[in-house]
């Protein structure tokens, strides 16, 4: 009889696993719940972050783009007073000058006209269609941004100006180059649409 009860004891401590044998073969539900948990968290807080960099983008652009502006309407100031007016246009007060990289830029009254061959051309990369783009204030795209010449209905008040069209109020995510002929032309950047 005691063979046979420790035959019994011995099928029963053969089923008990011991400590050492243990292996996890996997993670439990509640470990996978909590570690969704802490990822939604983290995805709440940081992607309002990541959503707000696409405005940003914009704004920086727009911003970098009125001190280009700003920039080119004073290089041609200068050659204008260094030079002279350069050679006359068929409307009054209009001339033309040429740069230095052979860009003809159309001048008003000592400033880029507010046209495509005026302040537009003076942007890097950009292209007067062939057709030219005076008294049109078409579309012309140029770099991720549009230019639309005065008298459009695209920038702030019809004036000249460059706009971003994947943004949120395009005509409020735009630089605005206002000239009338007289005085000096003011650039305005508009980021509360970007």
């Amino acid at each position: 009889m005691y063979k046979k009860s420790n035959h019994n004891l011995n099928k029963v401590t053969q089923n008990i696993i011991s400590p050492a044998d243990y292996i996890q073969r996997g993670f439990t539900l509640i470990e996978l719940v909590v570690v969704i948990v802490i990822l939604g968290i983290l995805a709440s807080t940081a992607l309002p972050k990541f959503i707000n960099l696409g405005r940003e983008a914009r704004v920086a652009a727009i911003q970098s783009l009125a001190g280009s502006v700003r920039s080119s309407m004073h290089l041609v100031e200068g050659q204008v007073m260094i030079k002279g007016m350069g050679s006359a246009g068929q409307q009054p007060n209009i001339t033309w000058i040429q740069l230095a990289d052979g860009t003809n830029v159309r001048v008003w009254s000592g400033y880029p006209d507010r046209w495509c061959d005026g302040i537009g051309v003076l942007q890097q990369g950009f292209i007067v269609p062939t057709a030219g783009c005076y008294l049109s204030n078409a579309a012309i795209e140029n770099n991720g941004l549009t230019f639309y010449g005065f008298g459009n209905s695209t920038i702030p008040t019809g004036d000249a100006g460059w706009r971003i069209e994947s943004a949120s109020t395009p005509n409020q995510c735009a630089v605005q180059y206002r000239y009338n002929g007289s005085g000096t032309p003011v650039v305005t950047a508009h980021t509360s649409g970007c």
